[in-house]
Order: structure tokens, then sequence, then C-alpha cells
């Protein structure tokens, strides 16, 4: 939601266990009136403090008690709503959130990581039964969510465990322990270059980023038009991908990592290479060799600032753009990082290219996001790419005999 975020590990516990209450030293109430006395101190503007308690009179009462102590007002604009009739609501409002424990009879480890979506049939279907709140205000279950309209970006969870907390079998008491996370937009926009008359590679490039849950652009433009692209919006990092490509499928989670790798190096980065042709780079995350290829990379702010001002006056139509950028790396001009083995290929047996290579690093490919994506999903069992656009360019309509005959050469 790109706003601040607090926390605070509590220290206390429930020495009160009435419904009203009264300042109470070591109640775990103390820890979130010390955590809102911080958020206020830093952020004085802020006035009230919202709540998604619906039921709770002994959550409510808690926090009302806090926000008078700190002159905030508390909004609780859920109180006493409808549980199945919300629940509907979330779901339907794209509200993806998983249930992260469970404590009540007929919720099991099976549903652990289940999505409200999934669960709600079930969820009904046990307040029909037994009279549990479809909602969990009741301490049934807990959830985490992953994604919202209010979201700029996409949680994941990468690695989790489920820990036994009490082991009854009627009603056991289990949670999930998110070990690690992340934000799936680990960048902020990325583009997918793509000529308009590709329309083949369009469509198999939307399949594959619906896949891996990511939102790319298709972008019928140069490298160069990106660069700018960035500049314009002012994103701080942008990822850049060409048409003809696949994933690994742990990629985001490798990138993530390498992202984070970076930051604790407070490394001034301009561009990291995720994707090239080169056996050359050294193993893990490492500075440059000879990164040739531009089938994925990061590129940062200053770093499209560096490239475009470049470029724009210096780019050559007789060289392979990958060509000036390794020159530009050898130079000490650019500041860049590439990932050994890379996480984007070049898919040569789908797009075989003019040139005929055998590009060996494309072997490093070891679980083909693509490849699952049509394993797993029916329409895309029989994949063919749509036939690409016929139209030609009108500056093209007129050409002179001369050129009809040349040969474009790398």
């Amino acid at each position: 939601m790109e706003l601040p975020l607090y926390t605070k590990e509590i220290r206390g516990t429930a020495v009160t266990q009435t419904l009203d209450y009264e300042l109470t030293q070591d109640d775990e109430t103390e820890d979130l009136f010390a955590l809102l006395s911080e958020v206020k101190q830093n952020h004085p503007d802020v006035g009230a403090v919202s709540v998604g308690a619906i039921f709770s009179s002994y959550q409510g009462n808690r926090v009302q008690h806090v926000c008078d102590r700190l002159g905030l007002k508390m909004l609780a604009y859920l109180w006493h709503r409808d549980q199945a009739e919300l629940l509907q609501e979330m779901v339907a409002n794209g509200v993806d959130a998983v249930l992260i424990k469970v404590a009540a009879m007929g919720l099991g480890r099976e549903d652990l990581g289940k999505t409200l979506k999934e669960m709600q049939p079930k969820l009904l279907s046990l307040h029909s039964k037994f009279g549990i709140h479809p909602c969990g205000e009741g301490g049934e279950f807990e959830s985490f969510t992953l994604d919202c309209p209010l979201f700029k970006k996409r949680i994941v969870v990468d690695d989790s465990a489920v820990v036994t907390h009490v082991d009854d079998t009627v009603a056991p008491v289990l949670y999930l322990s998110i070990k690690q996370a992340y934000s799936r937009a680990f960048t902020d926009h990325i583009y997918c270059i793509n000529q308009a008359s590709r329309l083949g590679r369009k469509a198999r490039m939307t399949e594959l980023f619906a896949h891996m849950q990511l939102d790319a652009e298709m972008f019928a433009g140069s490298h160069l038009d990106v660069w700018q692209d960035v500049i314009n919006h002012e994103y701080q990092y942008a990822l850049v991908i060409e048409d003809d490509v696949d994933f690994e499928l742990d990629a985001v989670a490798s990138i993530h990592r390498a992202l984070n790798t970076l930051d604790a190096q407070k490394a001034n980065w301009d561009i990291l290479y995720i994707g090239h042709c080169s056996m050359e780079e050294k193993p893990g995350l490492a500075r440059s060799v000879h990164p040739f290829c531009t089938s994925g990379y990061i590129v940062s702010r200053n770093g499209a600032q560096k490239l475009f001002a470049y470029f724009a006056k210096h780019l050559r139509s007789s060289h392979a753009l990958d060509v000036q950028l390794v020159a530009l790396i050898k130079r000490k001009m650019l500041r860049s990082y590439s990932m050994f083995p890379p996480v984007v290929f070049q898919r040569r047996d789908l797009y075989p290219a003019d040139d005929g290579m055998d590009l060996r690093v494309g072997r490093l490919l070891r679980n083909s996001a693509w490849d699952q994506a049509r394993a797993f999903v029916p329409k895309l069992q029989d994949w063919i790419d749509p036939p690409d656009s016929q139209r030609r360019d009108p500056a093209f309509e007129h050409i002179p005999p001369w050129m009809e005959n040349t040969q474009t050469v790398r």
C-alpha cells in the first residue's frame, strides 16, 4: 500500500481478561499503546485507527481504550456486519487472503494456506452445522492477506511450515509459520518488448505472465523507448523482458534474493541481468563480465537515465545493442551485475534465430514455467502461437528495387 509499516513484539500477556479494560501493567494491550504512541510521534497528523473487529467487544474495548488515551478516533467499519454477507463481499471484491491458523471443529491441517474463496463453501457449511463464525470472529481461524485492490504489490509466501499448537482430535489448533515472504511486484513496472505484428509471441507471453501472476505491459517499442518511459514515469526500477523467453519456475524468488543481496551490499547498480547468453558470468550474483543478449534485465532509474542519455546520441545501428551494452560495461560506464545461471532464457526451440546459433546457456533451464503452464492449464496443452499480422508498415510500401535484395547484417 506504500504506507509506513510499524511492528512491535508483544511482550505482555492477557493479564486483564474481563470484557472491560483498565490500564494494567504487563498486559498485552500496553504493547499496542506503545506501538501507536510511536506512530503518533512520527506522524503527528494521524487522527484515527482503523480496526477490522466485527463482533468482539473484548477486542474493540481495548482498542478504544488505547485510542482514548492517545486522542485518536477508532474506526470500525465492519462492526456487527452480517458475516456471511461480509465474507461474500471480500471474495467478490478480490481480497485474496489465506488461512494461517485453525482452531475449530471441522477445520484442520488441509485448510491451512487455502484462500477465503476456496474455504467459503466449507465455512458457510460449518456455520450452519456448528454455528462457527464465517469470518472467524470467534477465533475459529486467522487469515493473512496476500493481495487486495488496495495493495500496490502482491505478497508471495515462499517458505512456510505447519506447527501444531494443540493436538486435539476434534478441534486441533494449528498454524502456518511463514518463514519467508516477499512482494511479487519486485519492480515498479514490467515491460515485455513486443513488435505489434508479432501476435503469436504476444499471446504466448500474455499467458505466461498470467500463469506466473506477473502484471506486464506488452510494449511496442525499442529498449531505448523503454528507458525513456522509465524516466518519464519516474520508476525506480523496471523489469524488461523480450518476447521470446521463458522463466525458471523459481525466477521470482531468485530475483528477490538477488535484489535483497544488492540492497544489503548498498550496491549502486544500473542494470541487473536476469537473462543473458553468456557462459562467462561468475556463479551466483556478481559484477557482469560479457552479458550478451538482452532477454531479461532490471534497470534502475539512474541506469535508464545513463542509457538513454548515451544511446540517444551514440546508438550505432550497425552494431547489436547487447554488444554496445557490453562495451559500456567493459569501459566501466555502466555498473552492471549478472545472475548465473540466469532465470530468464531465450526459447530458441520455439523461435529459431536468424543466426542459427545454439545457445549453450539455454541448456541450463531446469524447470520451465512455460512447460508447467502447458501441463496444468487445459487451454494451453495443445498451444500453437496465433499467426502474426501480415500488415505492412506504410513507410515500407514503396521500397526501391535495390533495397529488396539487401540483407540485414548483425
